[in-house]
């Protein structure tokens, strides 16, 4: 267990077991409390600080105790070279993600939860579903750059698509 800072105001901390550290992502396995997460990849530039003492040493005992360590063994290779590549890896086990792109001193920022359509080196194509459940006439196109943070395989994002609309089949 590890607790990560980051210097964006979205969700300045993240909680979890780092699996993975690329040049410019790492890739952490969330809790929340005791409740497994699911995967966020995160900028490196962004994280101010991170801590692992007595209380994240309690927790993972806690937590193997329980037998929730099980997500610790992701079974396919995450690129971390970069949100581009991270989400070609991603795409083909899990389509369905939430991409945030938040700016410094901005709470709300730019929140897509959708289907990866397409992963280009700039631009990220993603079909976005809004907070009724209801897919967009047509994709979103979000630029690489702009991206600071992606979940994918959550309890809240396998709960909400699961009463979303059908995928519309143009």
């Amino acid at each position: 267990m590890i607790r990560l800072e980051r210097r964006l105001s979205g969700e300045p901390s993240l909680h979890g077991y780092l699996l993975g550290l690329g040049p410019e992502l790492g890739l952490i396995h969330c809790f929340d409390d005791f409740e497994p997460d699911g995967y966020t990849l995160f900028r490196l530039e962004d994280v101010l600080a991170h801590e692992r003492g007595a209380h994240e040493e309690h927790w993972d005992r806690m937590l193997a105790s329980e037998g929730l360590l099980g997500g610790l063994r992701l079974p396919f290779e995450v690129d971390l070279r970069g949100f581009s590549s991270a989400l070609r890896s991603v795409q083909g086990h899990h389509a369905d993600v939430i991409i945030e792109c938040e700016d410094e001193g901005d709470e709300d920022g730019d929140f897509y939860l959708g289907r990866l359509l397409e992963v280009g080196e700039e631009n990220i194509l993603l079909h976005y579903v809004d907070a009724l459940g209801r897919w967009d006439e047509s994709p979103t196109m979000i630029p690489a750059e702009r991206i600071t943070k992606v979940q994918f395989d959550t309890p809240y994002l396998r709960r909400f698509m699961r009463y979303t609309a059908p995928f519309p089949t143009h």
